[in-house]
């Protein structure tokens, strides 16, 4: 019987979340019940009962109205559940339970409920959301006065008065709509309500609602997707009848009479249904005020629904889209700020210039004015200061599943280890404290870095090492740098938390470019490869900035906006086969406390500023798994992927970046034409053509790549920005190719073949070296070729279904 009782549960919707070990848990209190035909499971007024779930047979929930006269409410089916509210609210139940069939529930007592809660409590908000949803839609009748007290309930249930801002936008907009109010205060016939998704028809119709008939009349809202299922059989005036022992079914404007009732999406009513709707508001004889909606233009209103239905709405209102009203979204946005600030307690937030921009920019096709709410919200709730820029600005499409993928969270070992953050603690603290004692070593003892090939191992494989890791495993580096780490130690303990300067978050990727540049040109003009002093004095030059710039300002903003070598391993990511990404629908449905944004008890946010469902690049991930830690729905994911699919998918992606792209391309030329110059040309007269060579490149190649790719002039990105990125390959090749020879001993081991022949072995011989650049640019061309034809063919296939 147990195991007949977790099958049972296991079919459930409402236990779906659960997992195998936790339903036997639950199922263990829950006990079968048998109820015959015609008997009731629960009588209304019954002060104690269970929660029930009806397995098999059928049931009917009724009410008791105008004296011993029965109201069908409706019917119930196997899966469906009941008792919750009584044992929620503590009080009798308002409704009976009666049997149609020989029926079998599994029913948890009171106190097993309550347990119960206590223990899931994602089902204690799951059963509030569907009892609100219940009574939002009156599925409950009562007497006369008391079905109204329910919908009063449901009124405040749902909170009406919190969920709209009631704002319209500037003197312009809001004048027109309060005199299209003012004009329905007192209406000779209903009012048909067109628009866009998100436009604001139902808070139109909430104040409408305010306007004739106060906030605490009935607003009952019923949804056209569901109408002809829920709602069909109540739309005809019941007949009167003098037996009190028959069953009536209720009626629909019975539910809302005084007040309004609002159908959504009306359009989506069978047309049958919509004759049966426009016969009973004739019929009606004005109970309750009706307003319908729908997602069209006034001009189609005769395609999509039928004349009969047209004629019993004398009024029609069209609200014009957020994209052709542009000047509404400052007001508009600053608006929900304030109002959130006062509903938080919190100062009132402004939006510098940048972020107003990028808000004026999008179109606001997915949502109108809801899409903007939404922005804002999550602005306001992740913005650690009074100002909002660009980094809390998150809108356009979430990040896709593209592809087959790898979650390597499903493994119970790799989760824990991840979710425990110990491990990558672990090897963060030693990486910093072997570089710590390499900078010490290389300052304090260079003779002994150089005889025991530590300082030569350290310029010879680890630059190869990222160039060659990177494309693969992403920005693994970034995880255990020991910049970052020692830059966090700091920041936690001086911290001045200043806004970032909006030029630094607009122009990062000139900033990046230009440190990478002044880098690598300070490397190759004083030959710090050959003087532990400099390297060490390198190492050291950028611990500081970092640090400094973490003292500034929040979180990771070296990292992010300045680090040369971040901006080198983060393009390298962009098609690597790891990635962390997260189910996008959950973060949005389920998640209100951004925790992977805002951090959660001793674990930091994301340290570079990233809201995991719009995070669709490995451009500025730094694999902390911090959002592992924090995500409270189980939501993110670490795949495996084919490597550089990314490239092909791109949206988000900081575009920028092909100019660092074009910059690291260019570069190759000086280095390697200049390289065997060094050792014939005098040392002042290499080191000026060298400079000027190398600088001039470096421009030449960020400019042309701009004037390609014509960075940020569409919000996703465009087939000439993924083009360019596609590059990436050929360029990390040129790179791997400059510092494999640089790698100690590499020129000197030998690969060959051989064979006898009557004049005795002959072999052929290639040096490491040279087989080293073969594979890379091997690689590099093949990764980039199918990487640009993939980018043509899913362009290609996105025109042709568009």
């Amino acid at each position: 019987m147990s195991d007949d009782k977790i099958y049972s549960l296991s079919d459930i919707e409402l236990f779906s979340d659960l997992s195998s070990p936790e339903l036997a848990e639950l199922a263990s209190d829950f006990q079968w019940e048998d109820y015959a035909l015609g008997s009731e499971i629960i009588k209304q007024g019954q002060e104690e009962h269970s929660f029930y779930i009806l397995i098999k047979g059928k049931a009917d929930v009724m009410v008791q109205k105008e004296g011993q006269r029965l109201w069908r409410v409706r019917s119930l089916s196997p899966g469906d559940n009941f008792g919750a509210l009584s044992l929620l609210n503590g009080k009798p139940s308002e409704i009976t339970i009666l049997a149609q069939d020989r029926c079998q529930v599994l029913a948890l007592n009171a106190e097993s409920f309550a347990r119960m809660l206590l223990r899931w409590p994602k089902l204690y908000q799951t059963f509030i959301g569907r009892l609100t949803e219940d009574l939002n839609e009156a599925n409950l009748i009562l007497s006369e006065a008391k079905y109204k007290e329910i919908l009063r309930s449901t009124l405040q249930l749902t909170q009406y008065k919190d969920k709209f801002y009631g704002l319209w936008g500037g003197a312009r907009t809001t004048g027109e709509v309060e005199r299209k109010l003012e004009e329905l205060a007192h209406p000779t016939g209903h009012l048909l309500l067109t628009g866009e998704r998100g436009t604001g028809r139902q808070m139109m119709a909430w104040y409408v609602h305010q306007r004739q008939s106060g906030k605490e009349a009935p607003f009952v809202v019923v949804d056209g997707r569901r109408f002809d299922q829920q709602w069909r059989d109540l739309i005809v005036e019941p007949l009167d009848s003098e037996d009190s022992s028959v069953v009536h079914n209720s009626n629909l404007f019975d539910i809302a009479e005084g007040g309004t009732l609002f159908i959504r999406e009306i359009n989506l009513i069978s047309p049958n249904t919509q004759l049966k709707l426009a016969q009973a508001m004739n019929f009606q004889k004005r109970k309750c005020f009706i307003i319908g909606s729908m997602n069209t233009e006034p001009d189609a209103l005769g395609k999509i629904i039928i004349p009969e239905l047209q004629r019993c709405f004398a009024h029609t209102y069209e609200i014009t889209p957020l994209r052709k009203r542009k000047r509404d979204i400052p007001i508009l946005a600053q608006g929900f700020l304030e109002k959130l600030a006062q509903k938080n307690h919190r100062n009132v937030p402004t939006l510098n210039r940048e972020a107003t921009q990028l808000l004026l920019s999008h179109h606001y096709q997915q949502g109108n004015v809801s899409e903007l709410i939404q922005v804002i919200e999550r602005a306001f709730y992740i913005a650690e200061q009074d100002v909002i820029g660009l980094e809390q600005i998150f809108f356009g499409p979430t990040s896709e599943q593209n592809g087959f993928t790898i979650n390597l969270l499903a493994w119970s070992k790799i989760e824990n280890l991840l979710k425990k953050g110990t491990f990558v603690g672990g090897v963060r603290l030693v990486t910093a404290i072997l570089f710590t004692a390499l900078v010490l070593l290389l300052l304090l003892t260079p003779e002994i870095a150089v005889s025991t090939k530590i300082f030569a191992l350290v310029w010879g494989l680890w630059w190869p090492a990222l160039a060659l890791i990177s494309p693969f495993l992403g920005r693994l580096w970034c995880t255990v740098c020991p910049f970052s780490t020692i830059m966090d130690f700091v920041q936690q303990r001086v911290h001045l938390n200043r806004a970032i300067p909006e030029f630094i978050i607009k122009y990062d990727y000139i900033l990046v470019s230009f440190l990478f540049l002044m880098i690598f040109w300070v490397e190759v003009i004083t030959n710090m490869r050959l003087n532990p002093s400099y390297t060490a004095f390198l190492l050291i030059s950028i611990q500081v900035c970092a640090i400094l710039i973490a003292i500034l300002y929040p979180r990771h903003t070296w990292c992010r906006h300045f680090c040369p070598l971040g901006g080198f391993i983060g393009t390298a990511s962009i098609g690597s086969m790891l990635e962390v990404r997260a189910d996008a629908t959950v973060c949005l449905n389920k998640c209100t406390t951004f925790e992977c944004y805002v951090g959660k008890g001793n674990v930091p946010g994301c340290p570079m500023s990233q809201h995991l469902p719009f995070l669709d690049n490995n451009l500025d991930c730094k694999l902390c798994f911090n959002c592992v830690r924090n995500c409270p729905n189980g939501s993110v994911k670490v795949n495996l992927r084919l490597a550089g699919r990314e490239v092909w998918h791109l949206v988000r992606v900081n575009q920028g970046y092909v100019v660092f792209i074009g910059v690291m391309l260019a570069i190759l030329v000086p280095l390697n034409y200049f390289a065997p110059l060094q050792k014939i040309w005098p040392a002042t007269t290499w080191q000026v053509w060298f400079s000027l060579c190398y600088w001039g490149a470096g421009l030449a190649g960020g400019m042309f790549t701009w004037m390609i790719a014509k960075p940020f002039k569409t919000k996703a990105a465009s087939r000439r920005i993924k083009l360019v990125f596609a590059c990436t390959p050929l360029v990390l090749a040129g790179h791997i190719m400059y510092q494999v020879g640089f790698i100690p001993g590499l020129s000197s081991l030998l690969f060959g073949v051989g064979y006898e022949s009557p004049s005795g072995l002959i072999s052929f011989y290639i040096t490491a070296t040279v087989l080293a650049y073969g594979i890379a640019v091997t690689f590099g061309l093949v990764l980039t070729g199918i990487t640009i034809a993939l980018v043509f063919l899913n362009t290609k296939e996105k025109r042709a279904t568009a």
